[in-house]
């Protein structure tokens, strides 16, 4: 998957989240479910690509 697509399902993923900060600690399956796949999404791009997903407006 390119990067572009790759950004769009790592965005979405993070829209799609219960509990976007974390501050709350949703644990619900779903929560669960989301959050590993968003974490599988980023562990498969380079440091430089996390930060930008990351800390990108």
């Amino acid at each position: 998957m390119g990067w572009k697509k790759d950004r769009a399902e790592i965005k979405r993923l993070m829209a799609a989240r219960p509990d976007p900060d974390g501050r709350h600690g949703d644990e619900t399956p779903q929560a669960e479910a989301i959050n590993a796949e968003l974490d599988r999404k980023l562990r498969e791009q380079p440091v430089w690509r996390r930060a930008r997903v990351l800390y990108e407006d």
